[in-house]
């Protein structure tokens, strides 16, 4: 690929072409409209603020390739993103920010397998993270298996074809999760069922992680699944008017989301673990990037694997998805812990991560690239945290601190690419920061208990009139006053989603905004809202609570979302009033629940009192009955279960429990 980020060969050009008429008929005929000329202008204006003459993340992510991965099947994801091979910053596409295009050419110049340090290896592009090796005495340790299953097992047989045998074999001597998100551990079977996993390795993982992963995954899955689409745009094809870049790497892998528990979860704060004669010092830090993760310092190696905690770019405090709002301050007090312990003391002469390549310090100077690194980008995130809540502290309500901490960003990070906000950006994250201390209501009284968003709507529409606010709307679009003409167009549509006009020009509206947008999520979202107003399609939701992190969720916590399956209505018109236990009698352990007043709880309990039915069951069968792989009735029939008790109860209790389609509507579907 040609990157030629000389300033001099800058021209800053934009190149476009207008396409047909679109046809919206179907996904499969759907193309975006072109950028509009005021988006051709605001986007040239940015790539002229840009500092294109620092390329050194480049050469960062080009350094220590041992091989490339060409036509090996570890390369599927980069050759998706193939058109863009011949892209160049000197040919920059009106139809995308110049700053995630940008970041889009970095992650995609990453492709196979590197070296970090002799001893510490990386295969990098195969998926949305990095894969990273370790050399133990007998064999290597494998630090996050990727996404899936396929990404992982055909990332491994690639790096064999390059790493040295140790005696005489590529043994697997242990493997290691950063944290709780599936890019860190679905891939976990294509390691473990490789043939090299040695029979007597350990799998090692942060404190609490089967308990965070399965909170973040199984209670609001279905609802996080839905939220994905847009925020990594499931619909969107890989073309500038779609699809250019994921923030942390370009895509995901296409495959099986697998999980092998952990047989350690790192209880201690600090400990050092030593798998096949290496030495890991793992520190627990969690409540920043996840509630749950794990660094790692590599005396032998002299590296410092900073997980999640740093990357080529600002990360997310709140994720469009959905997820547990992370704590920026505590973020900064890691990274600065990290960066006096391990860094300034000069323990380290790299740093890797889960994203984006390594950092080193260059031996003949004198600065310390690694320690002005991290400091960036703590402060990256001490700057949205302080400024946030200094805004707050003067009235700035949740509301407008985005709009606000805009104006403020010091020059130095905007000089800096790896403080961008592909990720996070400094508007949602500093409503995050608010929503964690102050909570979502600004205090003004017509947000105490507002009205739901179409009868919002339609006061202004009946109020303005609907011609009117369509009018005023095109002129602002016109303008290129984008989100403007969006507010209007959007009061239209919720008011009468059956308006063709209004659906098309609210898609027009939004997908001029994801052209112009940095952030990942913030373009996925604005094209997949076009998608689905021009369409009027709705595709199935991603599956975050796989087979395998269904098998491996607590009874307890399982009993937690039938609790939220439990529709309300239902039970109430069924006078449910009972209590029930749950026994595995392998694991002895025993759950006790109540179902009363139209709610369900349970809790885990060492005795139980009288109930009024009870299953014993095997926790791997209750795991089959949940995937639809065997019934209760079938496994009571062969001797699995034991039912005592009411089981009328148990069958009153199926029928009002709400099925979960990942279908709903985020815009107003067509009622017709």
């Amino acid at each position: 690929m040609k990157t030629r980020f000389a300033p001099s060969l800058i021209s800053l050009a934009v190149v476009f072409s207008f396409s047909a008429q679109a046809d919206y008929a179907s996904l499969e005929t759907y193309q975006g409209k072109p950028a509009s000329d005021h988006t051709i202008a605001v986007n040239k204006e940015l790539a002229k603020q840009l500092p294109w003459e620092d390329t050194s993340a480049f050469e960062r992510t080009q350094k220590g390739l041992i091989a490339e991965f060409g036509t090996h099947e570890a390369g599927e994801l980069k050759n998706r993103f193939e058109y863009m091979s011949d892209m160049t910053v000197d040919e920059l596409p009106a139809s995308v920010n110049p700053s995630i295009w940008r970041q889009g050419m970095l992650n995609y110049a990453a492709g196979g397998l590197y070296e970090v340090t002799d001893g510490v290896y990386q295969i990098r592009g195969s998926d949305l993270s990095n894969m990273t090796i370790y050399r133990t005495d007998n064999g290597y340790v494998i630090h996050d298996p990727l996404l899936s299953k396929e990404a992982a097992a055909a990332s491994w047989e690639f790096a064999k074809l390059h790493l040295p045998a140790i005696n005489g074999e590529h043994k697997i001597t242990g493997m290691i999760y950063s944290h709780m998100h599936a890019d860190h551990f679905g891939g976990s079977r294509g390691i473990v069922e490789s043939g090299d996993f040695a029979e007597d390795a350990e799998i090692y993982a942060p404190k609490d992680f089967i308990k965070e992963l399965a909170d973040e995954n199984v209670i609001a899955g279905t609802a996080m699944g839905r939220r994905a689409n847009y925020q990594y745009g499931t619909t969107l094809d890989n073309n500038t008017k779609g699809i250019v870049d994921n923030a942390l790497g370009l895509g995901t892998s296409r495959g099986e989301v697998t999980l092998v528990a952990p047989t350690h979860e790192i209880q201690e704060r600090e400990k050092v673990i030593v798998i096949d004669g290496l030495e890991f010092h793992a520190i627990n830090m969690p409540g920043a990037e996840a509630p749950a993760e794990i660094v790692l310092y590599v005396p032998e190696y002299r590296s410092l694997n900073t997980a999640e905690l740093t990357y080529d770019g600002m990360h997310n405090i709140y994720t469009f998805r959905g997820a547990k709002v992370r704590d920026s301050l505590v973020w900064t007090k890691y990274l600065t812990e990290l960066k006096l312990r391990y860094v300034d003391s000069g323990l380290v002469d790299n740093i890797h991560a889960a994203h984006s390549a390594p950092v080193w310090n260059d031996p003949n100077t004198a600065v310390n690239e690694i320690s002005e690194y991290m400091a960036l980008q703590r402060d990256n995130y001490g700057f949205i945290h302080n400024q946030a809540m200094r805004l707050a502290n003067h009235g700035v309500s949740i509301n407008d601190v985005g709009r606000e901490i805009e104006t403020l960003v010091p020059q130095s990070q905007k000089d800096t690419w790896h403080t961008n906000g592909y990720h996070g950006s400094y508007s949602h994250n500093a409503r995050a920061v608010v929503n964690l201390y102050l909570g979502y209501h600004d205090l003004n009284p017509v947000n105490t208990n507002p009205l739901q968003t179409k009868d919002k709507s339609c006061v202004y529409v009946e109020a303005a009139g609907a011609e009117t606010l369509y009018n005023a709307g095109m002129v602002h679009f016109n303008n290129g006053e984008y989100q403007e003409a969006s507010q209007l167009f959007n009061d239209l549509v919720q008011c009468d989603p059956n308006n063709i006009q209004y659906r098309f020009a609210l898609a027009d509206s939004f997908e001029q905004q994801g052209y112009q947008s940095e952030t990942m999520a913030w373009r996925n979202s604005y094209l997949q809202g076009a998608v689905e107003l021009r369409t009027g399609e709705i595709q199935p939701s991603i599956k975050l609570a796989s087979a395998d992190v269904i098998a491996n969720t607590p009874t307890g916590m399982f009993l937690d979302f039938v609790a939220v399956m439990l529709n309300a209505e239902k039970a109430e018109a069924e006078a449910l009033n009972f209590n029930f236990a749950v026994v595995h009698p392998e694991l002895n352990e025993k759950f006790y629940g109540e179902v009363s007043n139209a709610n369900m709880a349970n809790i885990q309990v060492d005795e139980l009192p009288n109930t009024d039915f009870r299953i014993d069951i095997a926790k791997e069968d209750l795991t089959k009955v949940v995937l639809g792989q065997a019934t209760l009735e079938s496994l009571a029939e062969a001797g699995a279960v034991k039912v005592t008790g009411d089981a009328e109860l148990l069958q009153k209790l199926a029928g009002t429990l709400d099925e979960f389609d990942g279908l709903f509507e985020i815009l107003p579907m067509p009622t017709k």
